[in-house]
């Protein structure tokens, strides 16, 4: 699910996903890579973050019994999805989460 926040998106990521990303209290910063209409959201230990630096990495931020993960509109347009529009898909593999619009073909 996707919600206006300012002038960015919030994707709002159930519990369940989180757990199986392997993300905890104490890491809970992403790395995010985009391409061929999927995004792909893994987790960063804390001893990797300096490795991190330079790449699009984001933090989760607790939203109620979810956490959201503010997404901007240049990196949806990439992924051709219209947050007002659209449905997006989730699959988790391994530890990572893979986003796509719906009916996209992973």
């Amino acid at each position: 699910m996707l919600q206006s926040s300012g002038n960015a998106w919030q994707l709002y990521i159930n519990k369940t996903f989180v757990k199986l990303l392997g993300i905890t209290k104490e890491e809970y910063t992403v790395h995010i890579e985009a391409g061929d209409g999927v995004l792909l959201v893994r987790k960063i230990p804390n001893s990797e973050l300096e490795k991190y630096k330079d790449l699009l990495c984001k933090k989760l931020i607790k939203r109620s019994s979810s956490y959201g993960l503010n997404l901007d509109s240049s990196l949806l347009e990439l992924l051709e999805i219209n947050p007002e529009t659209d449905e997006i898909d989730f699959k988790v593999i391994g530890q990572t989460l893979y986003i796509k619009k719906a009916n996209n073909n992973l």
